[in-house]
């Protein structure tokens, strides 16, 4: 057989298939690989890793795309113990997991960005927590028993910390969690999002938004140097 003037060995058009697939699986790979490569930033590979994924009970997890110049810091037990001293800031306790804080870091970050609050020291608690309840008998059960840590971070909560659900008279932080630190006390705090969101996995509306960037900004007002346009 010949081509172009040239002759071909026997085989040679299912050479060329062959070599014509092989490439195109190359130039896909290349491509996915070019699209998937993501952020290095920890805070955007810890909660847009679950783009695509199902949640248990089978809902899909909220689309997150945090822009590139995002104001949170995931922080060290050090830090946040720092801050906890003297310091003045934010803390945001959550995980990526949760529903409720997809839909939380989106308003908050921007109402951050508001008023030029530089940084929202970022915690995951999921793993620090303890678990309890209660028995037939009326007695607390503790399941797994929180980190010392957590336990630190409870007693500066004090009151902010939210009532464990089901276990009278304890304590828990439940997330999305906000607190407002002032000369190293907690002065404030904001749990959840807004009344109206009764579905975290479909998001807010826009009104929901809007009035949950104003919440984080009322809350960010709070600290020393900032204000509801600025912050210096």
């Amino acid at each position: 057989m010949t081509m172009g003037g040239t002759t071909l060995p026997t085989m040679g058009w299912s050479m060329i298939r062959r070599f014509r697939h092989i490439a195109a699986l190359l130039a896909a790979t290349l491509m996915l690989g070019a699209c998937s490569s993501g952020s290095d930033d920890p805070f955007v590979q810890e909660y847009e890793s679950l783009n695509g994924e199902e949640a248990r009970g089978g809902r899909a997890y909220l689309e997150l795309d945090i822009r590139d110049e995002h104001r949170f810091r995931p922080s060290s037990e050090d830090e946040i113990r720092n801050l906890l001293d003297d310091g003045d800031g934010a803390i945001y306790f959550g995980f990526p997991e949760c529903p409720w804080c997809r839909s939380a870091v989106g308003p908050m970050d921007e109402a951050a960005e508001a008023v030029n609050l530089d940084e929202i020291h970022y915690l995951n608690v999921s793993e620090i927590r303890d678990q309890k309840s209660v028995n037939a008998s009326g007695d607390v059960i503790v399941t797994d028993e929180g980190t010392d840590f957590y336990g630190f971070l409870l007693d500066e909560l004090g009151d902010f910390a939210p009532e464990y659900p089901d276990v009278p008279g304890e304590r828990r932080i439940l997330v999305p969690l906000v607190a407002i630190v002032v000369g190293g006390e907690i002065v404030d705090s904001h749990l959840g999002t807004v009344e109206s969101q009764t579905d975290p996995y479909e998001g807010m509306t826009d009104e929901q938004r809007t009035e949950l960037i104003d919440l984080y900004r009322e809350k960010f007002s709070q600290i020393p140097g900032c204000g509801e346009f600025y912050c210096e």
